[in-house]
């Protein structure tokens, strides 16, 4: 029964999900600033602007990168939609680091003359950061992509509610209790050790943290 759950949280959190995930509770959680900035509220953006962008961030972040896992698999070029083996992660990685450069651009380009808040592009400039890290680090050592996924909640979430005047507390409190979640079912099942799931969070967190707060 333990592993069945642990096996649903670990879909349900996906490395995939956590962008589309890092938006939904800035875009639809309260908070605000005193001020009009390019550190503004996501929460005060026009409805329709909130879900063309949440449209967007699926398509880039989990619908083409998901699609694009299974082909690989489909052609042999992995043998897992989980990317278990170190050495078939390279081509993913930088799939991931493709989409959400892309992604980058395309809502860099829309929004920069804009009043809407930088987050919308900082978000998957960092994923690319984290991407491009991941790349490299893989090469010395296997890191917990779920645990990354994490790092990039906890991350991005503790930036821009530390640029808020105001903000709901517990949007700090759920990434915490998901990334606790998340690795505690990757280390239940066996996927990672203590070490990888520490460094996948650590690295993502701290990049993560610095594009959008800086």
């Amino acid at each position: 029964m333990i592993r069945i759950i642990a096996i649903f949280f670990s879909w349900i959190f996906m490395p995939l999900l956590m962008p589309v995930y890092c938006l939904l509770l800035s875009l639809f959680t309260v908070s605000f600033d005193d001020f009009i900035s390019a550190r503004g509220s996501l929460w005060g953006l026009p409805i329709e602007i909130k879900w063309a962008v949440l449209n967007l961030f699926l398509i880039f972040t989990f619908i083409a990168p998901g699609i694009s896992i299974l082909v690989l698999r489909n052609r042999k070029m992995v043998t897992s939609i989980e990317l278990d083996d170190q050495s078939q992660r390279f081509f993913p990685i930088m799939l991931m680091f493709f989409y959400t450069i892309a992604l980058f651009l395309l809502l860099f380009l829309k929004t920069k003359d804009s009043s809407i808040p930088m987050y919308i592009y900082t978000l998957p400039l960092s994923g690319a950061i984290v991407s491009l890290a991941l790349f490299f680090v893989n090469y010395n050592f296997k890191v917990s992509l779920h645990s990354a996924g994490c790092g990039i909640l906890c991350g991005y979430l503790l930036a821009y509610c530390l640029n808020q005047q105001y903000f709901e507390f517990w949007i700090l409190l759920s990434a915490v209790i998901i990334s606790g979640i998340t690795i505690s079912s990757r280390l239940f099942l066996e996927k990672h050790s203590m070490e990888e799931v520490f460094h996948g969070w650590t690295i993502s967190t701290l990049i993560t943290f610095f594009v959008n707060f800086l």
